[in-house]
């Protein structure tokens, strides 16, 4: 009996080799797709500034497999959005490989502002319990209602050093001045502010190492204090002394103070500055030698020249007028040498 079938050696050749021929045609067909599609997701992901993003499409087909190092989650996120939304891509998988660096702690921020009854703290701790115990000890020194608390919790800080009796030694420090500011940034401790002795400032700067050893920037400025301020008539009766013991003398003939008698002016002005509110007429005075005329010229430019010294020093212009009286207000004999030395002179006045 004769045999039929489809499978017969006869026919092998013509269904094995078509097929043959076929897969061949789409492996080569298959590999510029490929291509396509990854140059597509590529481009979308540069254009939308995802650079780090690498795209792998090896027999995938139109699967794209993502690769790299992203900054953070939210660039993976946008990273697959870009590659689904690319021509010829029918899906995206991020690579098991592909992780977020996980960026170090931080170091903590802290900023104390200090005055002699009260502290504003600012900055960024590691957890609520450290910000409990800081506000705790800043209680402990100033008081519970001395203390406005702006701490807030950091989610990637280092732990706080422990500042038992940081606050108890600026609290009993600050009486040297107004203000006090400790900023920590960077594992540094900053002091800024002002003080009035460089004992102070050295004291305070060693306290700080206590807690945080070399790591202490103290800027603190060293200041004098202000003169203590004085009765308007304490200050004329002052100046009278310091006139009485040495004289404001000029040139010949000219308002140019002479350089002697600086010391005598800046003592002068030292006075003044006590007693601010204190308003002065300083008169020029003159022998009887020479013209009316031009003696009184003489001493009302010399009185100015005063007054402009005392300006120079730093006390206030509208605390002073000047005038010149010339020969008219004689205190002694202008008949003799000893006389007429007596009458050129410069007298402070109280007016107010």
């Amino acid at each position: 009996m004769k045999r039929s079938s489809l499978f017969c050696a006869g026919l092998w050749p013509f269904i094995v080799l078509p097929l043959l021929l076929l897969l061949v045609l789409l492996f080569f067909r298959w590999h510029p797709i490929e291509q396509t599609v990854a140059e597509n997701a590529t481009n979308k992901l540069a254009e939308g500034g995802q650079e780090w993003a690498k795209v792998e499409t090896f027999n995938r087909g139109r699967e794209v497999l993502i690769t790299g190092t992203p900054p953070d989650q939210q660039s993976i996120d946008k990273a697959r959005e870009l590659a689904e939304g690319a021509y010829g891509v029918n899906s995206v998988e991020i690579s098991p490989s592909v992780s977020v660096p996980v960026a170090p702690p931080e170091n903590p921020k802290f900023e104390a502002t200090a005055t002699n009854s009260s502290v504003v703290l600012n900055g960024t701790l590691d957890s609520q319990d450290s910000i409990d115990k800081l506000v705790s000890q800043a209680h402990a020194a100033y008081g519970v209602q001395n203390v406005v608390n702006n701490l807030s919790v950091g989610k990637n800080t280092n732990p706080l050093p422990d500042l038992t009796g940081f606050f108890k030694g600026l609290a009993n420090n600050t009486g040297a001045s107004e203000k006090l500011t400790t900023k920590l940034e960077e594992g540094k401790l900053t002091l800024l502010g002002e003080v009035q002795s460089i004992a102070f400032k050295t004291a305070l700067g060693k306290r700080m190492e206590q807690f945080f050893g070399n790591n202490v920037d103290n800027q603190l400025t060293v200041v004098s204090p202000p003169p203590p301020v004085v009765e308007r008539e304490d200050c004329q009766d002052q100046i009278n002394t310091l006139l009485s013991t040495g004289k404001i003398n000029f040139a010949s003939g000219k308002a140019t103070i002479a350089e002697q008698s600086y010391p005598l002016l800046n003592s002068i002005a030292e006075a003044a500055k006590r007693c601010p509110d204190a308003n002065f007429e300083v008169a020029g005075h003159t022998d009887s030698a020479g013209s009316l005329e031009l003696n009184l010229r003489l001493s009302e430019s010399r009185a100015q020249a005063v007054t402009d010294y005392l300006i120079k020093l730093g006390l206030d212009n509208s605390q002073f007028s000047s005038k010149g009286y010339g020969p008219n207000q004689p205190i002694a004999d202008n008949s003799t040498e000893e006389g007429r030395a007596q009458n050129r002179r410069i007298e402070f006045t109280l007016t107010n």
